[in-house]
């Protein structure tokens, strides 16, 4: 693929299409320059930031085509599984992911499964994109430990945060929106696979009955 925009779409299961915000997004960092090939596999990927930004965001957060193999570990190869979730945002460096997921109404949520070998966090983001550009722009280093959530990146370490300048302003005046201070601000209530209930959270749910139906060598 020539661009990240198309890859990532390429990459989506079948039935899933991308969300019309976070087309833009790609499309504008396409354009812009923030696209770029890891050394090894070559494939497209983008940071917060452009490589030649003079400032570059402290963020390791990074953007790429989703990896069946992925999914495929939390929930099986049935496809009646399989293609309802799509790993596009790698949140830390520990291997935890937001996620695409489409819901039992048809609709797409971003939802995030940490690594469990470091964070745990497991659970619905927002269903709104905008929403979760708005969290992307707040600029944390990692966007995988809920305990920062309450606080903005610059209170959880001063001394390393440099926030996504660029993406921040293109943002705000793309769509008309704030960037809140805290995370909490659009996922109040981030809950952990450690936790004993579901928390009524719909995506949690399915990814339990999914997982169960794997174990049993059922479909989801």
């Amino acid at each position: 693929m020539s661009n990240l925009r198309e890859a990532v779409i390429a990459s989506l299961p079948p039935g899933m299409a991308l969300p019309e915000p976070i087309d833009r997004l790609l499309a504008w960092m396409d354009v812009n320059g923030f696209a770029r090939r890891m050394r090894r596999s070559g494939t497209l990927y983008a940071q917060l930031s452009a490589p030649d930004d003079p400032e570059p965001a402290s963020s390791i957060v990074s953007i790429a085509p989703s990896e069946p193999d992925y999914v495929e570990g939390w929930v099986g190869s049935d496809p009646a599984a399989r293609d309802r979730l799509a790993n596009l945002v790698r949140t830390g460096g520990d291997g935890s992911y937001a996620c695409l997921w489409r819901d039992d109404a048809g609709g797409t949520r971003f939802v995030h499964l940490g690594s469990g070998s470091g964070s745990t966090m497991l659970c619905t983001l927002t269903t709104d994109p905008v929403d979760f550009l708005r969290l992307l722009a707040i600029g944390y280093v990692e966007l995988c430990w809920p305990e920062q959530f309450p606080f903005a990146p610059e209170d959880v370490d001063e001394d390393a945060v440099r926030a996504p300048a660029r993406l921040r302003r293109w943002v705000e005046q793309e769509f008309g929106v704030a960037i809140p201070r805290t995370a909490s601000e659009i996922v109040p209530r981030p809950r952990s696979m450690d936790d004993d209930d579901d928390g009524g959270d719909p995506f949690v749910i399915w990814l339990r009955a999914a997982q169960e139906a794997r174990d049993a060598g059922g479909g989801a």
